[in-house]
């Protein structure tokens, strides 16, 4: 075999060589990048989910434990008590101007692809969402009935464009009793459907970042000014956080 036949032989093992070795760097270097995308795109994935979930406790804890009290369940028996009777107060001043309540968290959370919401809580949060939008009419309904009271001097009541008036105000004020008491409705199924739910969205947390959320939530909703009120919120507090301590309650109140 000639020198320039062996030098030949030579030069393609190695040349092999050289190729699987520069296709090898090629595949890692690409393989690698692919793998940091990847690791980046997923902590953003987290941190944006771990944002939404945060904000949708929010908004849940704040309508079971608020919505039952604002709902004004004992002022619709009293109307109607008032219905019976045939009277009617004065109702003018009755005003929902809109938006009454912050659910940008839920509007966020639904705009979300799968990788940060699943179908189940998605589904869960639409419901909520369809009862909001239900509260925001019914309260929208309720303004304008207020609206059309008419006032009617005490010196006219034999008038009959008086009387009139007072037939319309009567039956604007049964209106005004139904429609209170369908958002009443909706208020007490909101509250019940977020205490449904907010087991699914505390399943999110680990134990420790669930009790920094809980105890920061407090410290920024509710304001205590003496010893006696900082009893009656631990107290009151304690049924919707069962898992946090009296102890990290009361500081909580009193931290923030």
């Amino acid at each position: 075999m000639s020198r320039l036949e062996k030098s030949f032989k030579i030069f393609s093992k190695q040349g092999v060589k050289f190729l699987l070795l520069e296709f090898l760097i090629v595949f890692l270097g690409v393989y690698l990048a692919f793998l940091f995308q990847s690791y980046s795109e997923q902590n953003k994935i987290d941190a944006e989910k771990e944002k939404i979930m945060i904000g949708l406790k929010e908004d849940l804890e704040y309508f079971r434990i608020y919505f039952p009290d604002y709902a004004g369940s004992s002022q619709v028996e009293e109307w109607r008590e008032s219905v019976k009777n045939e009277r009617y107060p004065d109702f003018s001043s009755w005003r929902f101007i809109q938006p009454q309540y912050d659910y940008i968290a839920i509007e966020y959370a639904l705009d979300s692809d799968a990788n940060v919401i699943d179908f189940e809580l998605n589904s869960a949060i639409a419901e909520i969402f369809q009862e909001l939008k239900k509260l925001e009419h019914a309260e929208l309904l309720l303004t304008e009935i207020a609206m059309e009271y008419q006032a009617i001097p005490p010196d006219l009541q034999n008038n009959e464009m008086v009387a009139l008036a007072s037939q319309n105000n009567f039956l604007n004020f049964k209106r005004f009793t139904d429609r209170y008491a369908d958002r009443a409705g909706i208020m007490h199924r909101i509250a019940e459907m977020s205490a449904k739910h907010l087991p699914m969205i505390n399943d999110q947390f680990g134990e420790r970042k669930l009790t920094e959320i809980e105890l920061l939530l407090i410290s920024k909703n509710v304001t205590a000014s003496n010893d006696q009120e900082i009893q009656f919120y631990v107290n009151a507090l304690k049924q919707f956080f069962p898992n946090l301590s009296e102890e990290e309650i009361e500081k909580a109140l009193t931290n923030n």
